[in-house]
């Protein structure tokens, strides 16, 4: 596929986050895995401007990463131009939200700041934006240059008032895919790890990743059936998430007395041996998943049958075996838990593929036509 470029490019690209791996955050982890699979390229230098608890300085499996920013407010903009004039990036891209951002108000303006240093600037929005946004959001969409969706359908999405914002943008949907590796275990290390986890129940119940309100997750103990499922949620739960008070309640009465785990932070090898062995992945978001929702493609990924809600799909899809049920329809949910429980996903070319090497394809695509010939 690289013969399809130019040839002899040498491009150097500057990712940009507030939150990279040991920082917990899914766009950190997005933009590992993105990082990663550039550096694969020889043509593609790669460096990481991020937190100060961003990783060590210094350069990894061809990622230069500069944990720099105690704080993202402007006061550190010095900082940021001095790696920018350091590092001499081709591109500067800079990635939308990220929990280290908090409410620093840099990540606004560095896209107009790399800009007037004479960078190519692509910016990745994550997630959309609401009108009480539009002030900063003019701060960052003034800047030419290219603009990556993970969610389809995002300019119909956006507030028709908010649409400006993508004027003068060379626009490319680029989908989300699976931030945990796929692991193949045998027979036995199925079977260990199994029981470890069932302990007497007879159906393994498994929601994975960031605990917040809008996942949904206290809705497990009325979707599952105490009678026959061991829940493991492996994630953190903060102590200051106001759903965490409900999830330890329910988790402690007496139906589920001793048939729940809660792991807290668990390596990434580790979820993805649990969903290889998971009769059912429920994340029953409140706001409903898609395509950008990295829990969903590593379940998909690890063979795992997963009830999950949507706004625009609805009902089973063999392919990926997956459930779209309505949003907060624990009957629904309760019905497809027991029809789809324990089957896992056959071998699909579409979706068995080294997903993040086309993600960094279609970069390198978009970066390339920003540039000169």
């Amino acid at each position: 596929m690289v013969g399809a470029y130019k040839i002899g490019l040498n491009m150097r690209v500057l990712l940009v986050t507030g939150s990279f791996p040991p920082m917990k955050c899914g766009v950190g982890d997005y933009t590992y895995n993105l990082a990663q699979a550039l550096a694969v390229d020889p043509e593609i230098h790669v460096g990481v401007l991020t937190s100060i608890s961003g990783g060590a300085t210094g350069k990894t499996a061809g990622i230069e990463v500069f944990p720099v920013t105690r704080n993202w407010s402007l006061f550190e903009a010095v900082k940021v131009i001095k790696i920018i004039l350091y590092w001499s990036p081709d591109i500067v891209h800079v990635q939308y939200p990220t929990q280290g951002y908090n409410n620093g108000l840099l990540p606004w303006v560095l896209p107009m700041i790399s800009f007037l240093m004479g960078k190519k600037v692509v910016q990745t929005w994550h997630e959309g934006y609401s009108r009480r946004n539009a002030p900063k959001l003019f701060l960052k969409s003034i800047v030419p240059g290219g603009l990556v969706f993970v969610r389809s359908q995002y300019e119909k999405n956006l507030h028709p008032h908010l649409r400006w914002a993508l004027w003068k943008k060379k626009t490319v949907l680029i989908p989300n895919a699976s931030a945990i590796p796929r692991v193949d275990l045998d027979e036995r290390e199925k079977d260990a790890l199994k029981k470890k986890y069932l302990k007497n129940q007879k159906r393994l119940i498994v929601f994975f990743g960031f605990v917040y309100p809008h996942k949904g997750v206290e809705l497990l103990f009325e979707i599952a059936d105490p009678a026959s499922d061991q829940i493991v949620i492996a994630g953190e739960i903060a102590e200051k998430e106001v759903c965490r008070h409900e999830i330890m309640r329910r988790a402690s009465a007496e139906a589920w007395s001793g048939k729940v785990i809660i792991t807290g932070f668990l390596p990434a090898a580790d979820v993805a041996a649990l969903l290889a062995v998971a009769d059912a992945v429920i994340l029953p978001f409140r706001t409903g998943g898609g395509e950008w929702n990295t829990s969903i493609h590593g379940a998909v990924l690890n063979g795992a049958f997963v009830i999950t809600t949507s706004l625009t799909q609805h009902g089973y899809v063999k392919k990926r075996n997956v459930y779209f049920a309505k949003v907060d329809d624990i009957q629904e949910m309760r019905r497809a838990l027991a029809v789809y429980a324990g089957i896992r996903r056959e071998y699909h070319a579409d979706i068995d593929r080294d997903e993040w090497r086309q993600i960094a394809d279609k970069h390198r695509a978009l970066y390339e036509g920003l540039l000169p010939e």
